[in-house]
């Protein structure tokens, strides 16, 4: 009877060691994921990029001056030109149409002759630019362009993004990459994690470094 009791104490002793083993497991895995979200999350994009001229402001004044309604619909349109390539031209140059100026001239040919009409420019280009290219979920602009494996792995900081220096914040390098995944647009999944801000961006000491 005492050895039967004994087998009985054992196998509750086994199922109640078993429980809390699985209890563990389930609590070690739950505190994985929320690492890997945690990590996730403190490496993606967060500050204003600084708003430069990438491609140089002398390029990028050529080739406004080539073609200025090609240079306007890049601005308004292609978020790499926009805000990498001819960032500070398409938004603060006051040569050009900028958030600075209440209207810019466009100049419309006609058969006959040809004429000019003013188009009114919103107060913050920058912004605007921001809400129309970055912010509205459009999938021509918020895109990974090295796929969604590679970019996991870039924001994570795994593989062999391990012992890079690149990081999100590296906006030359990340906006044109891995812009979705890192933050600075937003999608029908994801959100955006960068703020945007105009002063910030056209001031060299408030605004994240691109390189």
């Amino acid at each position: 009877m005492a050895q039967q009791k004994l087998w009985v104490l054992a196998a509750l002793l086994g199922k109640i060691c078993q429980k809390s083993a699985s209890n563990s497991i389930s609590e070690i895995s739950a505190l994985v994921s929320t690492e890997m979200t945690m990590q996730m999350v403190a490496y993606k994009a967060t500050r204003t990029p600084c708003c430069l001229d990438t491609l140089m402001p002398n390029v990028c004044k050529a080739l406004y001056n080539r073609d200025h309604e090609k240079f306007t619909r890049q601005c308004r349109s292609n978020a790499d030109f926009s805000f990498i390539q001819c960032c500070h031209s398409c938004h603060f140059n006051l040569d050009m149409f900028t958030s600075d100026s209440e209207f810019y001239i466009r100049k419309t040919l006609s058969v006959l002759n040809s004429h000019f009409s003013a188009i009114p420019v919103p107060t913050d280009l920058y912004q605007h630019d921001v809400e129309e290219l970055l912010l509205r979920h459009h999938p021509q602009n918020c895109f990974d362009r090295h796929g969604t494996q590679f970019c996991e792995a870039f924001v994570t900081r795994t593989g062999m993004w391990g012992r890079k220096a690149l990081t999100c914040q590296h906006s030359a390098f990340a906006f044109r990459v891995c812009r979705k995944t890192c933050g600075f647009c937003s999608s029908v999944n994801k959100t955006a994690t960068v703020r945007y801000d105009s002063n910030l961006a056209k001031n060299p000491k408030s605004c994240e470094r691109l390189f």
